[in-house]
């Protein structure tokens, strides 16, 4: 898969090097990082499984059996069963969605295997119910500043909020598991996506200089319609037009225009894409992320001359990094997908 989908020997070499860096950064309690623990546990844990590393690896078996029973004791412990140590602020749904996706993931690849994981399916079972429950009238989620909690269902949306929350929905779907309201949230989310196309082809706002701008957000949305909606085909070649004009314009620079959150979704909406379109951005993303990665394994910060920096959180931007590295191999073309469960083969 990697060398037919435009990867290179060194794109193994600087996986490997992450996951055992990644190793050497994990927690005594089994989580990752030090702020936002469940969205980083999360996301290490969506590294390993991008290499089919899982509780059984002879390698890091450990490192994930670990991570995944802090999420799970962390969820007892809420007082609303988020996957979060946060009581309020926006960080708690953020990272609910990131747990649930990663838990989600991690059960279709485990149960393949023969170790028990006790109350991994009913926290991530639990972890989507939350997810919706609390979908809004308008197809989205956000998060309630007071409370750490979903906000109400008719109160503002969010975009970046909603692109957690769809892989989390599309982990459920991949995983065959009945819940109840699957489906019909799905749905609600793919007609929203639409909502937020703007006549440019991008989705978000359209003013560059604010918040949630379709400079931003494309990505977003460009994802969520190529994996959640079947027959969208208008919208996305409108969205991927949209982005390849403003990469072509603007090329991706580590130094100069680095935003790893941008290019997580940018990665994997233009892999999905394919063809022609997904050999533009390949041709510019790769030279990129490989370059940044340092002897250590880690990955050194974006636009270091820009005060805040990018994705400043050294796990994060880690995970980040491996994540679009192992787009290659971890992530399946919808194209390529038949009906029948690729596990039930």
């Amino acid at each position: 898969k990697l060398r037919q989908n435009g990867g290179t020997p060194e794109c193994e070499a600087a996986v490997s090097a992450s996951l055992e860096w990644l190793k050497g950064k994990q927690n005594a309690d089994g989580s990752w990082g030090r702020n936002n623990k469940c969205a980083m546990t999360g996301l290490a844990l969506l590294c390993y499984l991008g290499r089919c590393e899982t509780p059984e690896s002879p390698f890091y078996g450990d490192n994930v059996m670990r991570g995944i029973l802090f999420l799970i004791e962390t969820q007892k412990k809420h007082p609303q069963k988020l996957f979060s140590q946060a009581l309020k602020g926006n960080a708690g749904v953020y990272e609910h969605g990131i747990a649930t996706y990663a838990l989600g993931e991690m059960y279709t690849l485990a149960r393949l295997g023969s170790k028990s994981l006790p109350g991994m399916r009913e926290a991530f079972e639990q972890g989507v119910k939350i997810i919706i429950d609390n979908q809004q009238d308008s197809g989205s989620w956000v998060y309630d500043q007071e409370t750490g909690f979903y906000a109400g269902k008719k109160s503002r949306e969010d975009l970046s909020v909603a692109g957690w929350q769809f892989q989390a929905l599309k982990a459920a779907k991949n995983t065959s598991l009945k819940i109840a309201g699957l489906q019909s949230a799905i749905t609600k989310m793919t007609k929203y996506l639409e909502d937020k196309q703007t006549k440019d082809g991008g989705f978000g706002v359209a003013n560059r200089d604010a918040h949630y701008n379709q400079w931003s957000l494309s990505g977003v949305g460009i994802l969520g319609l190529q994996t959640m909606a079947k027959g969208k085909t208008a919208p996305i070649k409108k969205g991927i037009k949209f982005l390849t004009e403003f990469l072509t314009a603007e090329p991706l620079d580590w130094n100069k225009n680095c935003n790893l959150y941008c290019w997580y979704y940018y990665t994997q909406a233009f892999f999905q894409q394919g063809g022609e379109d997904w050999k533009f951005y390949n041709q510019q993303f790769l030279p990129q992320i490989l370059a940044a990665q340092q002897p250590d394994g880690s990955f050194k910060r974006g636009r270091p001359n820009w005060p805040a920096g990018d994705a400043a959180d050294e796990i994060y931007r880690q995970t980040l990094c491996t994540l679009q590295l192992e787009v290659f191999y971890r992530y399946l073309k919808v194209g390529d997908r038949e009906e029948e469960s690729f596990f039930d083969k």
